[in-house]
C-alpha cells in the first residue's frame, strides 16, 4: 500500500500541487525562471533514466526515486540552499504522512535521503545535472550570477558518467539539438 491516511485520489490530489509549486532559488538568482517542482522532477527523472541506463542500475528503482524525490516538497516547500542555512525540514516525516511508513515507495524515498546505493548517487547526481542545465540556459541569456552556481554545482557531482555529461553540457550549446532541422528551415526561406 502507498498511501497511510490518503485515498488514491487524494495522493494523485497532493502530486498535482507540484506543478503549481514554482521552485524558490530562481528567483534569488534574480531569473524570470518558473520552473515547478514537477517539471524539475521530470528532468531528473530522464537524466535519471539515461544515466541508470549507462551504468546498468536497477531502472525500475531509480525511475521511482526520481519520480518522488522531491514529493515532500508539497507539504514542505521548495527550500533553496540559502533558506537550508537557516530552516530545518523533516522530510521523513512528510513522506511518513504522504505515503505509508512502511510501503515499498517509502522505502525507496528513504534509501535516496540516505544517499549510499547506486540509484540513490544517479538520482542525486542526476537532480544537479537538471540544476546545470536550467543554469546553462540562463548563462546564454545574459544572467551573470548562474556562472557561479553552474561551476559550483559540478562540484557535487559523484559519478564519473555524471561528470562527463556536466563537461558535455558545459562546452555544447542549449540549442544545438535542432540544428540540422534549422538548417533544413534556413534553406528553406531561400527558395
Amino acid at each position: 500500500e502507498i498511501m497511510k491516511k490518503n485515498n488514491l485520489v487524494n495522493f494523485l490530489f497532493e502530486a498535482a500541487t507540484l506543478r503549481r509549486l514554482k521552485r524558490i532559488g530562481w528567483q534569488i538568482l534574480g531569473s524570470e525562471n518558473q520552473e515547478s517542482v514537477a517539471e524539475h522532477s521530470y528532468m531528473v527523472a530522464v537524466i535519471s533514466f539515461v544515466l541508470a541506463k549507462e551504468v546498468n542500475a536497477n531502472l525500475e528503482k531509480t525511475l521511482t526515486m526520481a519520480l518522488f524525490h522531491d514529493f515532500s516538497e508539497g507539504r514542505t516547500g521548495d527550500v533553496y540552499k540559502l533558506a537550508d542555512l537557516y530552516v530545518t525540514v523533516d522530510e521523513k516525516r512528510a513522506n511518513n504522512d504522504a505515503f505509508s511508513p512502511d510501503s515499498k515507495l517509502n522505502e525507496i524515498i528513504c534509501e535516496y535521503g540516505e544517499k549510499k546505493s547506486l540509484e540513490s548517487q544517479i538520482v542525486h547526481d542526476a537532480d544537479n545535472l537538471a540544476l546545470i542545465l536550467e543554469l546553462k540556459q540562463l548563462m546564454e541569456n545574459g544572467n551573470l550570477n548562474a556562472k557561479e552556481w553552474f561551476e559550483a554545482n559540478k562540484e557535487r557531482l559523484k559519478l564519473k558518467e555524471s561528470k562527463a555529461i556536466f563537461e558535455e553540457i558545459k562546452s555544447s550549446n542549449t540549442q544545438d539539438w535542432w540544428m540540422k532541422e534549422r538548417e533544413k528551415i534556413h534553406k528553406s526561406y531561400k527558395k
